[in-house]
């Protein structure tokens, strides 16, 4: 099952041109929810890592999982730029002119999203490090599994069913011989 996300928040539904720029400055839907379950990570590890830093060579892991992390985010950007090369703009939800299917989309149809995926994942695993070397934390617990369920079942559901929906309205064929080529999250499709 999947929802349909329409809101001017996030999109304006009956700009199905995409050479008229926005009304107004937007933000993706995905954006926002990856700025809420990061600070949400943020507020939860980082105190439980910063209590536990003092635990000498055992925290050494614990900065390789951080700099992947950053990683993701940079990731992301070098996505998003490359969309925006392409003609489209995520960062202001700007439908694309043309469908972008080369670089990073031809693994994944929502590549930011796949790569904020694994930083989520890469925060819980950070999350379940901190709670194997030190004492329980319940919050700890709670972000390692809630927030990455939380994010997947949010843009799987509801986010990314209402682009593709958007995308098939601005370009049909070619959409549907994407989609037949290139996985959701990421992989493509045999045959």
């Amino acid at each position: 099952m999947s929802v349909e996300l329409k809101s001017s928040l996030f999109d304006e539904p009956d700009a199905v041109d995409p050479s008229v720029p926005p009304k107004r400055f937007k933000f993706a839907a995905t954006f926002v929810i990856d700025l809420v379950v990061s600070l949400a990570f943020v507020a939860v590890v980082l105190p439980c890592w910063a209590i536990d830093f003092d635990r000498g060579p055992i925290m050494a892991p614990t900065f390789v999982i951080g700099v992947l992390i950053l990683a993701c985010y940079v990731g992301k950007v070098l996505v998003i730029a490359h969309l925006d090369r392409r003609g489209g703009d995520a960062r202001t939800y700007v439908k694309s002119s043309a469908l972008v299917t080369d670089g990073p989309y031809g693994w994944s149809r929502n590549p930011t999203y796949a790569l904020a995926m694994l930083q989520f994942l890469l925060w819980a695993a950070l999350a379940l490090y901190l709670l194997a070397l030190g004492p329980w934390r319940w919050t700890l617990a709670i972000a390692a599994i809630g927030l990455p369920a939380f994010f997947f079942l949010v843009n799987d559901r509801v986010v990314m069913p209402s682009e593709e929906a958007m995308l098939r309205g601005l370009h049909p064929v070619e959409y549907d011989a994407y989609a037949a080529r290139v996985r959701r999250w990421f992989g493509r499709k045999a045959g």
